[in-house]
């Protein structure tokens, strides 16, 4: 009973769409925004636009606010392309227009736009421009009353677009003629032309092949294949997944894999389906939608046994009934659900609100009272009220005619039959058993028919398409042969090229070769001549330093004889000294002492240099505590004085020792002179070390201390004018103190190295002897 409602339903909506007016349609909206946000103001922003504006017309839910986005769309690409005189622009910008305006319920307005749209083409030579006008002017016309005209237009766009060799807009066009066709019942027209926008859909847009399987199950469906409904509307499915199609189409494509499976009475797996649809029809705000596949899941669940399921789906769309046309349809279900539960009593309610709503619907919802009469002649069928089955089935049956619904035809003559039965009239129950049977055979018929038709509809395409991939096979083949002549033609020329390349390069390396021996000739004359040369040069060098080693040894002879000499000439001056201070008392004889001190302190330098491996340095760790010791010895009163040395094992040169030894000398001497009066007891401390890089020579006593005037350069005696004088020669900073006695300390770099003694600026700090 309830397959009657989806059927109507199937027959009579179709829902229209749009074809592609650039590549940018099948883009999801939010990389067409973000593309546009990116673009220039150039001909890409206004395909951007377009592109934008068509989808806000697709879109599922599309409200006032989509309508007034496409709008604004559509105005800016106007805009923009009359700016930069683009045609292309100027012209789907006016057609968008009119779109906009047909969705709106003005078509008076969207012909007119479409009308100066095909004028501007026409002027411009523009024959996409013209095509597509021509369409969106076939639109204007109503299918029931002006088919013919809606047909003539349909068929200037389509010639327009096969001359031109447009593969797109054809194969969208061809979809819509062969539905036009289909409505006119020129069933195998329609279906050709759908199997060629097929085959072109294909090649160019996966979006334009889910349309066509689409209407070819649509098709299917109605002629009663639902063998074929099925397979071609899953394909559809499919597609939609592909291109991630997420419009209403989708939806009434669900819905009709839905049907098909009732109709095949597999209730189960129609259920999936409806359960997707609803929920489509609930995000994008379809009440239609929600209501149409709430009737169809409650009519699965009621022939699966499954009762409260069904009316708990009911209940859920009552709310949304909101006028008697969706009202009188939620109280149908639950009038079929409750009739074939056999709650007979319950749906006597839903009786009188169905004949309550009847009477408020207007007649030209032919469809919406069919399927209540045959819902009131179901219910009295079920109670046996005889005269009410009657009325409502004649009402039923002349409206099944007035349609020319073969298998409501059919419904109400076998319920005729059923009811001549329970009459016990033969006559009737013959007659009515045998056009029942007339209209399943003529129904058995059509459907092979159509089987036969479609199938070889598919064949032809088949071939086709074998034909085409031979032919594209044969191109490709034919394509390869002469890429591969060209290949083969260019490798020879290059092999040429090359050829006479290398063969250059190779005559070229021959007398770059000769030349490079002739070069090399030379460069080995040369060498040789420098080898000779420098084979002289290493006997020479080699008797040059056979001669150094010579002098060299010869040198440290003479120079140990030297230091001998010195040592002994200083010894010499030191006896004479020894011998003049046995003679000389007071002043004189300290004054001759203490320049014997001063000898011995430089001979013991020579002596040392002559016991050392080392020439010019001296071992200091070895030298001051022997110089030291021999001041001491010099000394009356040595005993009351106690020594403390701490003196490194460290070798300098002699040019900084010499000066190092004199300062000790005349510190020591000063320290037995003055800091100790009257035989006193005292200590005398000297340090001798490396602190870091600088040399630290340190001399202290506890003794009496020095007058503060005497520090001074200028007040300074004898020793100190020494030790000052000695300090500027090796650079050294001096530095005395009184605390608990004195204390020199002298700090100088260890770098004055291989410089010769200069003896005479030495001496030249000593007193003159011969004024005393």
């Amino acid at each position: 009973m309830k397959k009657c409602q989806l059927f109507i339903l199937l027959l009579f909506f179709i829902k229209s769409s749009f074809a592609q007016t650039s590549n940018f349609d099948e883009l999801p909206l939010p990389i067409l925004r973000q593309k546009l946000a990116l673009s220039k103001s150039d001909t890409t922003t206004v395909k951007l636009q377009l592109a934008l504006g068509h989808l806000m017309l697709l879109k599922a839910s599309a409200g006032a606010n989509d309508i007034d986005s496409a709008k604004r769309f559509s105005a800016q690409a106007s805009a923009l392309s009359r700016r930069l005189s683009f045609q292309f622009g100027i012209i789907n910008a006016m057609l968008l227009n009119a779109e906009i305006l047909y969705s709106q319920k003005d078509p008076d307005n969207a012909l007119r736009i479409a009308q100066n749209a095909l004028a501007f083409s026409i002027k411009h030579r523009n024959s996409d421009g013209e095509a597509r006008s021509y369409y969106l002017i076939s639109r204007y016309y109503s299918t029931s009353n002006s088919l013919e005209k809606k047909l003539y237009y349909v068929n200037k766009a389509v010639a327009i677009f096969r001359k031109d060799r447009n593969s797109l807009w054809l194969s969208f066009m061809l979809t819509n003629d062969a539905d036009l066709l289909f409505q006119g019942g020129r069933n195998s027209e329609g279906l050709k032309l759908l199997f060629e926008a097929l085959n072109l859909g294909k090649a160019v847009s996966r979006r334009t092949v889910e349309g066509i399987y689409w209407n070819i199950g649509r098709v299917s469906m109605r002629t009663g294949d639902y063998t074929n409904a099925l397979k071609y509307n899953l394909l559809a499915i499919k597609t939609a997944k592909e291109v991630n199609d997420t419009t209403m189409q989708v939806a009434w494509i669900k819905h009709l894999v839905a049907s098909t499976f009732i109709r095949l009475g597999d209730y189960k797996r129609a259920i999936p389906y409806s359960v997707e649809v609803m929920k489509m029809g609930k995000r994008f705000n379809a009440p239609f939608f929600t209501i149409l596949e709430s009737s169809s899941l409650a009519f699965e669940y009621i022939h699966l046994n499954r009762l409260a399921e069904a009316l708990t789906v009911l209940n859920e769309i009552k709310s949304n009934a909101k006028n008697d046309k969706d009202r009188l349809s939620v109280n149908l279900d639950f009038l079929y659900s409750l009739i074939y539960a056999k709650k007979l009593s319950e749906a006597g309610a839903y009786v009188q609100e169905v004949k309550k709503l009847l009477p408020l619907i207007s007649k030209d919802n032919v469809a919406v009272i069919l399927n209540a009469c045959n819902g009131l002649a179901y219910y009295y069928s079920e109670t046996d009220q005889l005269n009410a089955v009657y009325r409502y089935s004649d009402l039923y049956t002349a409206l099944a005619h007035q349609l020319s619904y073969i298998e409501d035809i059919d419904m109400a003559e076998n319920r005729y039959y059923k009811l001549a039965i329970v009459n016990r009239d033969p006559n009737s129950v013959i007659g009515h058993f045998l056009k029942g049977q007339q209209f399943r055979d003529s129904v058995y018929n059509r459907v092979k028919a159509y089987q036969a038709f479609l199938l070889e509809m598919e064949n032809e395409t088949l071939a086709k398409n074998r034909h085409i991939d031979s032919l594209t096979l044969d191109a490709q083949i034919k394509e390869i042969k002469l890429k591969r002549n060209q290949l083969i033609q260019k490798a020879t020329i290059f092999g040429s090229v090359m050829l006479l390349f290398i063969t250059g390069l190779i005559y070229s390396r021959y007398k770059l070769k000769q030349r490079s021996n002739t070069l090399l000739t030379q460069q080995k004359e040369e060498i040789d001549q420098k080898n000779s040369a420098l084979q002289q040069l290493i006997l020479d060098k080699n008797a040059l330093l056979k001669d150094k080693d010579e002098l060299l040894s010869e040198k440290e002879l003479l120079f140990k004889e030297v230091n001998h000499r010195v040592k002994n000439n200083l010894q010499s001056v030191m006896l004479l000294l020894e011998n003049q201070a046995a003679t000389l008392e007071g002043d004189a004889f300290d004054a001759v002492n203490i320049s014997r001190h001063r000898i011995y302190a430089m001979s013991l330098v020579h002596e040392k240099l002559i016991e050392s491996s080392k020439l010019k340095s001296v071992d200091m760790g070895i030298y001051l505590p022997q110089l030291i010791e021999h001041i001491r010895d010099s000394f009356q009163g040595a005993a009351q004085v106690n020594f403390r040395t701490r003196v490194e094992e460290l070798i300098i040169d002699v040019s900084l020792a010499l000066p190092l030894a004199l300062i000790v000398n005349e510190a020591v001497t000063n320290a037995f002179k003055y800091a100790f009066p009257d035989q006193k007891h005292g200590e005398i401390f000297i340090a001798f070390g490396k602190i870091k890089e600088q040399i630290r020579l340190e001399i202290a006593d506890n003794g009496v201390g020095m007058d503060n005037q005497l520090k001074t350069k200028e007040n300074g005696g004898t020793g100190f004018k020494l030790i000052r004088g000695l300090c500027e020669d090796i650079d050294a900073k001096i530095t005395i103190k009184n605390a608990s006695g004195t204390r020199i300390v002298i700090q100088c770099n260890n770098d004055r190295q291989q410089e010769e003694v200069n003896l005479e600026l030495v001496l030249a700090h000593l007193p003159d002897l011969n004024t005393k």
